[in-house]
Formats: structure tokens, C-alpha cells, sequence
């Protein structure tokens, strides 16, 4: 049975990506981005979200994939998301270079497979890779991008309050 799903296609550090529209609050320009000292090297700062401070990932090194080279420019806006955790639910950014749209999927295409991507495939972030016309599309898990841990460093290094 097919079953259609909603997703965000972008594109950061010359790859393809998606993640479903549900995970998604909104996509901004990357503006006012302020450093976060004693963060963990792959978050890119603090951005100001509808009044929160929410932290602000460096996609490709927090998925640990080696930027392609692009046409587009790295880094020029946000996704920002809302996720689940232990600890309730938490909003953080991402920078993506490029929307490329918002489309429906057939969820049965999203495959992992051994011949696709290898050391990415397993990763628990990776819903799975569909090759499109554009080539392949890593197909993203929000909710799994954070470790327990990560979210633990981020936490005690983030501001209190709101801004």
C-alpha cells in the first residue's frame, strides 16, 4: 500500500536531504546567529526563535558529512525544529543552504540499503535515502540527530530565560 508523507527537501553542504513537514517550525534566514562558548564544536551559535534562544547546528558536522562543492551559499538559512526528549520538548536550528521544496514522498521509496552511503545508511539520524532526480536524499530523524548526551552539554551551556 502506498502511503504519502509530507516532507522539507533542502540542500546543505552540496547533499540532499528531507525531513518530514511535522518536525518543522520554520525555515529563516541564518541572520543573528551569536556564538555559544563551550558548546560542542558542531553548534554554530544561538539564534533568538519566536522569543526562545534555541541552539543553532552546523548540519554537515553534525552528521558528519564532507561538504560537496556547491553552488549554493553554505549556511544561509535555518530549519528550525521541535523534537521530543526525555526532558520534554525542544526546539534547535539547523543551517541548510538551500530549500529546494515541499513535497509528498512515497514512504515505501525511502530504502537503507548496503550499496548506498555506507557509513551513513546505519546512522540512527537516517530515516533511510531515496534516489530522486537529484540524486540521492538522505531522509532525516530529528529526533535522533541529539544524543542523551549532546543534549545534556547543550543544555548546560545554553542562556536561561528568554530574550
Amino acid at each position: 500500500m502506498d502511503y504519502k508523507e509530507s516532507f522539507i527537501l533542502f540542500r546543505a553542504g552540496g547533499r540532499n536531504f528531507a525531513v518530514s513537514v511535522t518536525n518543522v517550525l520554520e525555515v529563516t534566514e541564518s541572520k543573528d546567529i551569536s556564538p555559544l562558548p563551550g558548546a560542542p564544536d558542531y553548534v554554530a551559535g544561538i539564534k533568538v526563535f519566536r522569543d526562545e534562544v534555541i541552539p543553532v547546528v552546523n548540519t554537515i558536522e553534525r552528521l558528519d558529512f564532507k561538504r560537496e562543492v556547491s553552488d549554493d551559499v553554505p549556511g544561509k538559512y535555518v530549519a528550525v525544529f521541535e523534537i521530543s526528549t526525555a526532558s520534554g520538548k525542544k526546539k534547535f536550528g539547523i543551517l541548510i543552504d538551500k530549500v529546494m521544496s515541499v513535497s509528498e514522498m512515497n514512504v515505501n521509496t525511502i530504502k537503507i540499503s548496503d550499496d548506498i552511503d555506507k557509513a551513513m545508511a546505519p546512522a540512527p539520524y537516517i530515516r533511510g535515502v531515496v534516489n530522486s532526480e537529484h540524486g540521492f536524499i538522505y531522509v532525516l530523524l530529528p529526533e535522533y540527530i541529539f544524543s542523551k548526551t549532546d543534549l545534556q552539554t547543550i543544555d548546560e551551556v545554553m542562556p536561561e530565560g528568554k530574550q
